[in-house]
Protein backbone atom coordinates (compact mmCIF):
# COMPACT_ATOMS: atom_id res chain seq x y z
CA UNK A 1 0.00 0.00 0.00
CA UNK A 2 0.88 3.60 -0.56
CA UNK A 3 0.59 6.32 1.50
CA UNK A 4 1.05 9.28 -0.48
CA UNK A 5 1.18 13.74 0.75
CA UNK A 6 2.05 16.66 -1.14
CA UNK A 7 3.75 19.31 1.36
CA UNK A 8 3.54 22.94 0.55
CA UNK A 9 6.04 25.08 3.12
CA UNK A 10 4.93 28.59 3.67
CA UNK A 11 8.03 30.66 3.46
CA UNK A 12 10.21 32.09 6.25
CA UNK A 13 9.58 28.46 8.24
CA UNK A 14 12.23 27.81 10.35
CA UNK A 15 14.22 24.75 11.52
CA UNK A 16 13.32 25.97 15.56
CA UNK A 17 9.52 26.01 14.46
CA UNK A 18 8.81 23.77 11.34
CA UNK A 19 5.69 22.47 9.93
CA UNK A 20 5.04 19.06 11.11
CA UNK A 21 2.94 16.99 8.66
CA UNK A 22 1.36 13.67 10.48
CA UNK A 23 0.82 11.30 8.18
CA UNK A 24 -1.60 8.38 9.13
CA UNK A 25 -0.87 4.63 8.30
CA UNK A 26 -2.11 1.43 8.89
CA UNK A 27 -0.88 -1.79 10.81
CA UNK A 28 2.14 -3.39 8.48
CA UNK A 29 5.85 -3.06 7.41
CA UNK A 30 6.78 0.76 6.51
CA UNK A 31 8.88 -0.89 4.00
CA UNK A 32 10.49 2.21 1.95
CA UNK A 33 9.22 4.75 -0.18
CA UNK A 34 10.88 8.26 -1.67
CA UNK A 35 10.38 12.13 -1.20
CA UNK A 36 10.36 14.10 -4.36
CA UNK A 37 11.62 17.73 -4.47
CA UNK A 38 10.58 19.10 -7.68
CA UNK A 39 12.94 22.11 -9.22
CA UNK A 40 12.70 24.91 -6.98
CA UNK A 41 13.67 24.84 -3.61
CA UNK A 42 17.38 24.76 -4.61
CA UNK A 43 18.30 23.63 -0.67
CA UNK A 44 16.27 25.77 0.68
CA UNK A 45 13.16 23.32 1.55
CA UNK A 46 14.62 20.67 4.33
CA UNK A 47 12.91 17.06 5.26
CA UNK A 48 13.14 14.81 7.96
CA UNK A 49 10.67 11.94 9.16
CA UNK A 50 10.04 10.85 12.54
CA UNK A 51 7.89 7.68 14.14
CA UNK A 52 7.20 9.01 18.18
CA UNK A 53 10.76 10.58 19.40
CA UNK A 54 13.22 8.94 16.56
CA UNK A 55 14.09 10.16 13.65
CA UNK A 56 13.50 7.77 10.87
CA UNK A 57 14.50 9.69 7.52
CA UNK A 58 17.34 9.75 7.48
CA UNK A 59 18.45 7.85 9.89
CA UNK A 60 21.03 9.75 11.64
CA UNK A 61 19.77 11.91 13.64
CA UNK A 62 20.11 15.86 13.20
CA UNK A 63 20.47 15.27 9.40
CA UNK A 64 17.62 16.20 6.67
CA UNK A 65 17.09 16.26 3.01
CA UNK A 66 17.41 19.18 0.91
CA UNK A 67 17.13 19.02 -2.45
CA UNK A 68 16.61 20.14 -5.84
CA UNK A 69 15.15 18.44 -8.98
CA UNK A 70 15.25 15.01 -7.39
CA UNK A 71 13.88 11.82 -5.78
CA UNK A 72 15.27 10.51 -2.74
CA UNK A 73 14.15 6.49 -2.15
CA UNK A 74 13.48 5.44 1.23
CA UNK A 75 14.81 1.76 2.64
CA UNK A 76 13.02 1.05 5.40
CA UNK A 77 12.12 -2.34 7.57
CA UNK A 78 10.02 -1.04 10.48
CA UNK A 79 7.13 -2.97 11.98
CA UNK A 80 4.01 -0.91 12.93
CA UNK A 81 2.29 -3.48 15.47
CA UNK A 82 0.40 -1.09 18.01
CA UNK A 83 -1.17 1.92 17.46
CA UNK A 84 -0.64 4.64 17.06
CA UNK A 85 0.06 4.06 13.43
CA UNK A 86 1.80 7.41 11.77
CA UNK A 87 5.01 9.55 10.72
CA UNK A 88 5.44 12.92 11.69
CA UNK A 89 7.00 14.42 8.30
CA UNK A 90 8.78 17.71 9.28
CA UNK A 91 9.80 20.31 6.85
CA UNK A 92 11.02 24.09 6.63
CA UNK A 93 11.67 25.73 4.62
CA UNK A 94 14.43 28.97 4.70
CA UNK A 95 13.09 31.08 1.92
CA UNK A 96 12.50 34.34 2.40
CA UNK A 97 10.16 35.14 -0.88
CA UNK A 98 8.59 31.54 -1.96
CA UNK A 99 6.63 28.75 -0.56
CA UNK A 100 8.12 25.27 -1.68
CA UNK A 101 6.17 21.91 -1.40
CA UNK A 102 7.95 18.18 -1.56
CA UNK A 103 5.76 15.17 -2.25
CA UNK A 104 6.53 11.78 0.00
CA UNK A 105 5.30 8.53 -0.44
CA UNK A 106 6.00 5.90 1.88
CA UNK A 107 5.37 2.17 1.11
CA UNK A 108 3.01 -0.27 3.77
CA UNK A 109 3.20 -4.17 3.46
CA UNK A 110 0.42 -5.88 5.00
CA UNK A 111 0.70 -7.66 8.12
CA UNK A 112 -0.14 -11.22 6.57
CA UNK A 113 1.32 -12.08 3.54
CA UNK A 114 -1.68 -13.15 0.72
CA UNK A 115 -5.35 -11.70 1.10
CA UNK A 116 -6.26 -9.20 3.47
CA UNK A 117 -9.46 -7.65 4.04
CA UNK A 118 -9.56 -4.09 3.07
CA UNK A 119 -11.81 -3.32 5.33
CA UNK A 120 -9.83 -4.12 8.68
CA UNK A 121 -7.23 -1.90 7.23
CA UNK A 122 -8.77 0.50 6.90
CA UNK A 123 -10.35 0.42 10.68
CA UNK A 124 -6.81 0.70 11.51
CA UNK A 125 -6.40 3.53 9.60
CA UNK A 126 -9.32 5.31 11.18
CA UNK A 127 -9.18 3.89 14.21
CA UNK A 128 -4.98 4.31 14.94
Amino acid sequence: MDFLKYISTPAGTSEDDPLVTTLKLTKGRLSGGFVYFPTGPAGLLHFRAKIGNHQIIPFNTGENYRMHDCVVPFHLEIDLLEAPFYVDIITWNESTTYAHALTVCFFLDPPEKGVYELEKLKENLIDG
